[in-house]
């Protein structure tokens, strides 16, 4: 009886290394992830975008790999950052990597719904800045195409879910991209970018996107002298049915 004893004593301290090497390392990287966002949050409130996206950064380096769901959090919100800050193409780049992540199927529809909606205000107002800075049709009009299809399928989803009041929210953001489409430059111009808009402007962004990614004709998008709609490629199967929330 007194070895059993001993025997349990010793044993004794086992389930605190098997929590702390095991479990417990992903419950303390998430508590000091959940400290940093606590502070990033702070930071956006004082509309401080640089020291929220180094402070949600900071956060993501804390995360274990199997904290998935979280990372995706992280990484719509240095988006948001990223985008308020004018780092447009880090938020142009981070909208479509967070979209085309194949864990993104597995989070909650609310979550779905708000990086789809973000991504559909970056390229709206991508495509805005950049028909104001000259570019070619065929580069804007994938930036308004994306929001386009991204608006769409928000409205068309939340229609069919019975959710009328962001439905009706969505068909206003859809109506504003196609809009943006078909009015002339002329008209765009008379025209004030909004202030969320405007941190996209100043940085040449036409010409960083012609570079980085060329003409892109094989994505949606229409060329100067072509009809019908849009063209279909790469980039179309996130907005293809069932694809999303």
């Amino acid at each position: 009886m007194k070895k059993l004893l001993v025997l349990l004593w010793l044993l004794l301290p086992l389930p605190v290394v098997v929590m702390h090497f095991g479990p417990g390392q992903q419950w303390l990287a998430r508590d000091k992830a959940h400290a940093f966002v606590a502070k990033a949050q702070i930071a956006e409130e004082k509309e401080d975008w640089q020291q929220a996206d180094q402070l949600y950064t900071a956060a993501t380096k804390c995360l274990t790999p199997d904290s998935r769901d979280l990372k995706l959090r992280l990484e719509l919100a240095k988006v948001r950052t990223r985008f308020r800050m004018g780092d447009a193409m880090a938020a142009i780049d981070g909208a479509d990597r967070l979209l085309d992540d194949p864990a993104m199927g597995s989070m909650p529809a609310e979550f779905q719904r708000e990086s789809r909606e973000l991504a559909g205000r970056i390229h709206y107002y991508a495509g805005w800045v950049m028909r104001l800075e000259g570019a070619s049709r065929e580069l804007w009009m994938e930036e308004a195409e994306l929001s386009r299809q991204n608006f769409r399928l928000l409205a068309e989803q939340s229609a069919a879910e019975g959710a009328s009041e962001y439905s009706a929210k969505q068909q206003e953001n859809l109506e504003s991209a196609v809009q943006l489409q078909r009015l002339s430059l002329t008209e765009l111009m008379a025209r004030p970018l909004p202030k969320e808009g405007k941190c996209m402007s100043g940085q040449g962004l036409s010409e960083q996107m012609g570079k980085r990614r060329g003409q892109r004709g094989n994505k949606p998008g229409r060329g100067e002298n072509e009809e019908g709609p849009p063209n279909k490629g790469a980039g179309m199967k996130r907005f293809e049915p069932g694809s999303g929330s």
